[in-house]
């Protein structure tokens, strides 16, 4: 008959050899399919990096578009959410790696010598406590041989008795030391399989947080997506300023360089109403002139009295059949104020115009531009701005800032987002102080186009004054300066262009046209 304690000592030889022989095996290979898995997901990381990289290429060239801006702004939110979702899958993946794969390897090289140490002290002790029972038992049965054979039987009554208790006691222990070892041994098996548990529920823990964060950001964002493009045949309404121009009739025949519309501002347009200046912090106020006017070379308005005679003597020539070339040209030039002239030994040559928005559109198109922060920016909770602190390198992302704020990443913490473009710096290239200005024949050319090559434009001759003209060669002891007349095509921020003359100063002041400002 087949006792408990037999059965019990075989369930703990049973639970020790089910531990060593298929729980352990099968959490190798559990933790090597991980590694699998982990290796898939960083493979799966790294194409998403050069998709997104790719849609926000798509969104550069959707915002060069008068009628697809606003959806290159959305493309680039795209790639800034997905970005975002990305960052939480890598997040995802380190929690996956340090503390399921690693902490669950550990346990299955630490477990191998622990059960074998276990298992080995459990037959031993078994083997023990059976040993002395076994010894018991046999000196009970020769002492009852004697007594059976002896003439006094009684005598040994006593000592059998307490050979009896003996037995009963070793037998009460090995019985209660088979049962803990069994206990013992389930709960080994529940230890691991709980830890198991335990290291998934951690890794869940950070992929429900992943999986939260995307749904929270496309909950959000899609029904704005979707929006945007509900109607593609609906036009921005700066995109249909030239229709309504061309509908007014009043215009005439437009200039050639309208249908030029791809990285280029439509300068022979009137000025949009309601366009506003840029936005310059306190700390550039002192870089600005009086009225508002920027100081250009350290010069202010010295010879406004003349360029405003030059505009009138302009308009008195102009015949009606030419006021698409003349007429709306000047449009463009806005009328200053004329400040007091000053005497031409006080003109400082050692300041430069500040930069504005539109100069981005000259910026280089096939390299990425940088730019370097000359004051803080925070960001607060509005996640689409970007923050940085002075000195900080940007390098911008889209070819052209709007209203003033442009699109960059910092490359200190590779965040992406809006910044205000007034707060940095162009960083100039290492061949920049090789770039020269060509004025030879009455040529011209807007800065921001100087950025990326030399080039050479027709005369400006639209209705000027033939003493203007002349006046292209001055004097040996004169230096020349880059300037704009608001040219089709180079909205940039012009310089004003200065020649000495004998009795004659011509200062045009500087031109910003605010037309390639972001609806």
């Amino acid at each position: 008959m087949v006792t408990a304690a037999v059965v019990l000592t075989k369930a703990v030889l049973f639970l020790f050899q089910s531990i060593m022989e298929q729980f352990n095996p099968c959490l190798r290979n559990f933790v090597a399919m991980g590694k699998t898995y982990e290796k898939a997901l960083s493979s799966v990381t790294f194409a998403a990096k050069g998709y997104f990289d790719a849609l926000v290429r798509m969104g550069e060239l959707a915002s060069e578009s008068h009628g697809s801006k606003d959806l290159g702004d959305v493309l680039f939110q795209m790639a800034e959410v997905h970005r975002q979702i990305q960052m939480q899958l890598e997040d995802m993946l380190k929690s996956f790696h340090n503390e399921l794969l690693t902490e669950l390897e550990k346990k299955v090289e630490l477990d191998v010598r622990y059960l074998n140490a276990a298992l080995k002290k459990y037959q031993m002790e078994h083997k023990s406590k059976g040993e002395s029972l076994e010894k018991c038992q046999a000196e009970l049965k020769k002492l009852r041989r004697k007594s059976q054979g002896s003439k006094n039987p009684s005598k040994y009554g006593d000592k059998e008795m307490q050979y009896v208790e003996t037995i009963s006691s070793k037998q009460n222990e090995l019985d209660n030391y088979i049962s803990e070892s069994y206990k013992n041994a389930l709960s080994e098996e529940r230890r691991r399989y709980c830890f198991l548990v335990d290291r998934q529920c951690a890794a869940a823990k950070t992929s429900n947080t992943y999986h939260t964060k995307g749904r929270d950001l496309l909950t959000q964002k899609i029904p704005l997506w979707q929006q945007a493009c509900a109607d593609p045949n609906k036009l921005p309404e700066r995109a249909m300023l030239l229709a309504q121009q061309m509908g007014s009739g009043a215009t005439g025949t437009l200039g050639p360089s309208v249908h030029h519309t791809s990285k280029s501002s439509l300068t022979i347009s009137d000025p949009i109403p309601g366009a506003k200046p840029l936005p310059v912090p306190p700390e550039l106020a002192r870089m600005m002139g009086v009225d508002g006017v920027p100081v250009v070379n350290g010069s202010g308005v010295h010879g406004g009295e003349d360029y405003h005679r030059w505009m009138e003597t302009r308009a008195a020539h102009e015949k009606p059949a030419h006021r698409h070339g003349g007429e709306t040209f000047s449009n463009t030039l806005p009328v200053r104020k004329v400040a007091p002239v000053k005497p031409k030994n006080t003109l400082a040559e050692t300041q430069t115009l500040p930069r504005s928005s539109s100069m981005a559109a000259g910026l280089e198109r096939n390299g990425r531009t940088r730019v370097q922060a000359l004051f803080s920016h925070a960001a607060g909770d509005n996640s689409t701005l970007l923050s940085f602190t002075e000195g900080d390198i940007i390098t911008l992302l889209v070819p052209e800032a709007r209203d003033g704020w442009h699109y960059g990443e910092n490359e200190k913490n590779r965040m992406r987002g809006w910044f205000p473009f007034s707060y940095t710096r162009l960083i100039p290239e290492p061949d920049s102080n090789k770039l020269h200005v060509s004025l030879q024949h009455s040529r011209s050319s807007s800065t921001g186009n100087l950025l990326e090559r030399e080039m050479a434009l027709p005369t400006p001759d639209y209705g000027m004054p033939t003493r203007f003209l002349t006046q292209q060669q001055s004097t040996p002891h004169s230096r020349q300066r880059p300037y704009s007349v608001a040219m089709p095509g180079f909205s940039q921020v012009g310089y004003a262009h200065t020649h000495t003359h004998t009795h004659t100063h011509t200062h045009i002041l500087p031109i910003l046209n605010c037309s390639t400002c972001p609806v």
